[in-house]
């Protein structure tokens, strides 16, 4: 629903949008300008291609969750060069650092919270370029399975170096 109204916020404000809803089916009617694409499995290659697709054709990844405990799909938006609006619960902003690979939101925080934002990055290009480029280098220096495992692996070491 938050995301709908995101969505819809940016209409009415002049910025031509589209949203595309993965994972879930809401109920209803939806406005014209909104896809229910439903559940993409990751595990067919048909689906995988699918998403990348979907990704590197987004601006934004909108994950207005009311709990998370990582969310790795805010990862992989950033391993597309692509931003992300999300809320701050859970493990969210251990993922997301404001201004750098998106934007983290109150879970009570108003669409035109939202879209005040994406309209602000969006009136200046250079702006949006450096937000999806900086959030594509924290994917390579921070959001990833190489940099992960070699932080644990670093950890495990460490103990067992202490003990």
């Amino acid at each position: 629903e938050v995301a709908v109204c995101v969505a819809s916020a940016l209409n009415e404000a002049g910025l031509e949008t589209e949203l595309d809803i993965v994972g879930c089916d809401p109920r209803g009617d939806l406005p014209r300008f909104v896809n229910r694409l439903g559940f993409i499995s990751k595990a067919e290659p048909d689906g995988k291609k699918k998403l990348s697709e979907l990704l590197m054709q987004s601006h934004f990844l909108v994950l207005p969750a009311r709990a998370e405990c990582f969310g790795v799909v805010l990862c992989e938006a950033n391993a597309h060069a692509l931003p992300v609006l999300a809320t701050r619960v859970g493990g969210i902003p251990t993922i997301v650092r404001d201004d750098v690979n998106g934007r983290l939101f109150s879970t009570d925080a108003t669409p035109d919270e939202y879209s005040s934002y994406v309209i602000d990055v969006m009136a200046r290009s250079w702006r949006y370029r450096e937000l999806a480029l900086s959030s594509f280098e924290e994917y390579r220096q921070r959001l990833n399975w190489a940099v992960a495992g070699a932080t644990v692996r670093r950890l495990l070491e460490g103990i067992v170096a202490s003990s």
